[in-house]
């Protein structure tokens, strides 16, 4: 972002905001979030306070911004309990953090394969979508972590 990021206007804030690049679509979904919650935002010419809405208290807490993002990424109808149950599980796994995020990337779709990478153009869309390591079939989370006979040999 860059900017101004909104304008006060009688109404309230029109906000601005501007991106490098196109938002994916659960981004846009958060942008959404995001907005709603900045609706009430007024400007005044008092001292500014942080205030963190997800608590009475108004202090910022862990628990309360991961409840936060708990509710935007495991929507109800987006996930299944026992989805749920495995995210839940998965934070208090006794692995080391980078194991448990890379873990948790996986079972989102948000690791740079072919298909997310040509999305945020970080290649060409021309690219060949199979699996760079068998070349059989086309390249998916799933294929790459079960089910390609060359990736199993690294275990």
């Amino acid at each position: 972002m860059g900017g101004e990021v909104g304008v006060a206007s009688d109404q309230g804030i029109d906000w601005a905001f501007t991106w490098r690049r196109h938002l994916f679509m659960w981004e846009e979904e958060v942008l959404l979030s995001l907005r709603e919650d900045l609706e009430d935002t007024r400007l005044s010419s008092q001292e500014d306070e942080w205030r963190w809405k997800s608590e009475d208290s108004g202090a910022f807490s862990v628990k309360s911004a991961y409840a936060k993002l708990e509710d935007l990424v495991l929507r109800d109808d987006v996930w299944r309990e026992e989805e749920k149950g495995v995210f839940a599980n998965l934070w208090k796994s006794p692995a080391p953090s980078k194991v448990v995020v890379f873990t948790w990337r996986t079972l989102l779709n948000r690791i740079p394969r072919i298909s997310n990478l040509v999305l945020r153009h970080a290649i060409g869309p021309k690219v060949s979508h199979l699996c760079p390591l068998c070349g059989k079939v086309e390249e998916s989370t799933t294929h790459l972590f079960l089910h390609c006979d060359l990736a199993s040999l690294v275990c």
